[in-house]
């Protein structure tokens, strides 16, 4: 106890430092997070498959669809999500909460490592510009799949560095655990496959390989093994559906272009748009250059001086992430999005510790630290935090409240007009509130609920060709709700000619 006084007192200031940081980080995040909550069709989809989970005890071993490629990827997140609907009493703001507490964890992750790495200078500037980077605490503030996916990355790298180091097979095994949990959160995390076994094979003595690589194996597959299990036991659908994805035309055959240079480049660049957000219109190209001069002479000189001097040090670990990272996604040839990079947004904060850490004269690092405390002050005033929420949650709750009005006692059948969504998100809430609506496919209701997300003059439900308006078969409109503008419920009951629909399926055709 004593020694824990002793730390205290002589690292109070960096400790004040440190804290602070997490507070920020925790403030930028879980300001007024219910009013910023995305709950659409895809998220109302992972809230109604765990509430499944939790209330009706139907386990799985599916994840959500991906983006592209019509496959799937692990449940691994919503098993994240089931506690945090648990504690949340099925509010969706639960899970959100969760992501937003990993990001932080990710800030406090990074401030560490990097301490430890490079001291305390290096480890606070750049872990205070992860922590405020618009970008990043955008996707730290809401419930998907990838989000998490910036913690795992950091904890699979850094684990297994400090395995190769300490020698400690333990560590090993948990830094591919975390490689497994990744890939099921965005398939992007295969990416870090040639990341490990690089460090493995570039910074791991030979005489080791045969007990790192099969640790390594048995973590991975621990971490992957609610996947693998479904895969197993349907004979292998998801991966054979990515492996014709990757193998298909324009897909993901090989590198964007074959001038690396270029490559690198341009990844970087849209990293670092990612990562700084693309609403507050940085320079982003002239960061990505000045970020990239940078750290080609800090490494020059570190290899020159002879530095590094070990094989194993983080520098060389970094590096190897940056740039196979980097140029593994280059490889996949579709179009681009920003939360693709999201296993990648620590590398640009990890190379900004690396290029800190050579820099020893006070005066500079004191430039350093105003300039990153104005970038921070910046990031702060431009958060989107300080403006109103959509406050989608308690709209869709509100909807859900006024279709189970419009439906007073009786079984309905429940159709969505819209011009990308999905009705899931309102499902979710007519579950949990026990007025599940009768698939038309099973039997047709008296009445019908359509929710429009247009426009009026766009609203017109009757003879919509969509199907399940269609099914319900002639009907006429008895009663309108109007949300708001480009929000409308109608209800509909059958003409005198449809009568003879109602309690027959309506099977699709």
């Amino acid at each position: 106890m004593s020694s824990l006084r002793h730390f205290v007192f002589e690292h109070r200031i960096e400790l004040a430092l440190f804290l602070a940081i997490l507070l920020l980080a925790s403030f930028v995040r879980l300001y007024h997070i219910r009013e910023f909550v995305v709950f659409l069709g895809d998220e109302g989809r992972d809230a109604l498959v765990v509430k499944r989970m939790i209330v009706d005890h139907d386990l799985t071993l599916l994840g959500p669809t991906a983006s592209v490629g019509g496959f799937y990827l692990g449940p691994v997140y919503y098993y994240f999500m089931i506690p945090a609907m648990i504690l949340s009493g099925l509010d969706p703001v639960g899970p959100a909460i969760m992501v937003a507490l990993m990001g932080i964890a990710t800030v406090a992750i990074l401030y560490l490592v990097l301490r430890d790495w490079f001291g305390p200078f290096p480890a606070t500037i750049a872990s205070l510009l992860y922590a405020l980077s618009p970008g990043i605490v955008t996707f730290s503030r809401s419930s998907w799949n990838p989000n998490p996916m910036p913690l795992f990355s950091l904890l699979a790298l850094v684990l297994l560095s400090y395995s190769i180091r300490q020698k400690k097979l333990l560590l090993t095994f948990a830094s591919t655990l975390c490689f497994g949990i990744a890939i099921q959160l965005h398939y992007l995390g295969l990416l870090l496959a040639p990341v490990l076994a690089a460090i493995t094979l570039i910074q791991a003595p030979r005489k080791t390989w045969l007990k790192l690589i099969p640790v390594e194996i048995f973590g991975f597959l621990a971490g992957a093994s609610m996947y693998l299990a479904f895969e197993i036991r349907h004979n292998f659908p998801n991966i054979r559906s990515v492996i014709e994805f990757i193998n298909r035309a324009g897909a993901t055959t090989g590198p964007r272009t074959y001038n690396f240079l270029k490559l690198f480049y341009d990844l970087n660049r849209f990293n670092l748009e990612s990562v700084l957000g693309k609403n507050l219109s940085l320079p982003t190209r002239a960061l990505t250059t000045i970020l990239l001069l940078s750290a080609a002479i800090v490494l020059f000189y570190l290899f020159k001086t002879k530095v590094i001097k070990k094989i194993d040090s983080p520098i060389i670990t970094i590096v190897i992430f940056w740039l196979v990272g980097t140029l593994g996604i280059g490889m996949y040839r579709g179009q681009l999005h920003y939360h693709y990079f999201e296993f990648l947004f620590p590398a640009p904060f990890l190379v900004l510790a690396v290029i800190l850490s050579t820099l020893k004269h006070k005066y500079l690092r004191l430039a350093l630290g105003v300039l990153s405390l104005a970038v921070s002050a910046f990031f702060i005033k431009t958060a989107p935090i300080w403006s109103g929420g959509s406050n989608l949650l308690n709209q869709t709750e509100r909807v859900a409240d006024e279709i189970i009005n419009l439906a007073e006692d009786e079984p309905f059948n429940f159709a969505l007009i819209t011009p990308g969504n999905s009705d899931h998100a309102y499902r979710f809430y007519l579950e949990i509130n026990n007025r599940k609506p009768l698939p038309i496919e099973d039997e047709v209701a008296s009445q019908l609920i359509i929710v429009c997300e247009q426009d009026i003059e766009f609203c017109n439900p009757l003879g919509h060709p969509l199907w399940e308006i269609a099914s319900f078969g002639k009907a006429q409109i008895q009663d309108q709700v109007i949300i708001q503008p480009g929000l409308n419920i109608f209800k509909l009951v059958h003409d005198q000619d449809s009568l003879d629909r109602i309690g027959k399926p309506a099977p699709r055709g």
